[in-house]
């Protein structure tokens, strides 16, 4: 068999858990057409999870953390229980069916412990990798059954607020980045969506995409978000909203428009400074080739769960929607200082 190297590996493992990139689908479909190699490691891979296809993915959208984790460890314990066992049980049976004349070479039995070893080696090498996708895909069903959640608040909250989104008293021009500010002013962005949870129309943890962080946060009680204008900080809200810039203008999109997003990824950076906030400094950022093409890295930077107005939550590599709007960029704008406001209720720009 023609063999593969790493990187040809987690290229075929990501096409077939459909997480790859357009161009990482293109070598991996190239790959299947002229690689016997990877013809064979595909269709042992397919071989073994084909039974995953056979679970309810709809029931399943919302599977809890603590049952990922337990299930990747019995997964664990069983492979390397198993494995091993079963090739040495096999070199032991044979073993025994053998007469023997002489006393064994010590250098043949090193050789067969060797082999056994190497076995489980490679056996290791493809199971830790899958078990790697399977994580990532259970992450990313829970992230879009949060933003799905989300979508229902947000339906709720407009349905009873004359079919407008929620927002806050804010004007053009405000720091849309300032997530947490005491100031009795509205600033940031997520204070809009606040208000779902302010109001009981959404829960505080469905904002965090388990994908993102694997900290622990403290709850949130109800006094303090009742006493709460905003998110706490960055780490309580790890997706990012349509910019609001005035209140009056928020209305509930008719068509299907992207309305929120795992976190724009071109302010990640500049948004995890700790810092940031308490220095009420805004670091530029100009706009380059690969800024424009990143995605958030909640998925490994793989795409991005992204919330339509319609209900609709899908996961995709895509920035660009509608009229080519990049959803996490201004229409002809290069730098960015975080007062930045769109010219259309068409140009979306999810922030923070």
């Amino acid at each position: 068999m023609d063999k593969l190297n790493k990187e040809q590996r987690d290229i075929l493992l990501d096409y077939y858990f459909e997480c790859a990139g357009q161009q990482e689908s293109e070598t991996a479909k190239e790959l299947l057409e002229t690689h016997q190699g990877a013809i064979e490691f595909y269709n042992r891979l397919h071989h073994s999870l084909s039974a995953l296809e056979h679970l309810d993915h709809e029931v399943c959208a919302s599977c809890p953390d603590h049952l990922v984790e337990k299930t990747l460890d019995k997964l664990y314990s069983h492979t390397a229980k198993t494995e091993p066992i079963s090739q040495l049980d096999k070199l032991l049976h044979a073993e025994s069916e053998k007469v023997v004349t002489k006393r064994p070479s010590f250098w043949r039995n090193f050789a067969e412990a060797a082999a056994v070893a190497a076995g489980v080696v490679i056996l290791s090498g493809i199971f830790v990798p899958v078990t790697k996708q399977m994580r990532a895909m259970a992450w990313q069903a829970a992230c879009q059954a949060n933003l799905a959640k989300i979508a229902q608040g947000i339906t709720g909250y407009a349905n009873e607020n004359s079919n407008f989104l929620p927002a806050v008293a804010t004007k053009a021009g405000n720091p849309w980045w300032k997530v947490g500010s005491t100031q009795p002013q509205h600033q940031s962005n997520t204070r809009h969506v606040w208000v779902l949870v302010k109001n009981n129309y959404a829960e505080p943890q469905l904002f965090v995409c388990p994908g993102g962080t694997r900290e622990k946060l403290p709850a949130l009680s109800q006094t303090q978000i009742a006493n709460l204008s905003d998110f706490p900080n960055r780490r309580y809200i790890t997706y990012s909203f349509k910019l609001i810039s005035e209140p009056n203008k928020a209305k509930y999109p008719l068509s299907a428009a992207p309305l929120m997003s795992d976190t724009n990824p071109i302010f990640e950076t500049c948004l995890q400074n700790p810092g940031c906030v308490d220095k009420n400094e805004f670091d530029p950022i100009t706009l380059s080739e690969k800024l424009l093409k990143i995605n958030s890295t909640s998925h490994r930077g793989k795409g991005q769960n992204v919330m339509f107005s319609d209900g609709a939550v899908r996961f995709t590599s895509q920035r660009v929607f509608g009229s080519d709007d990049d959803i996490f960029t201004v229409k002809d704008r290069q730098v960015y200082r975080g007062t930045e406001t769109t010219s259309s209720e068409t140009d979306v720009f999810l922030v923070p």
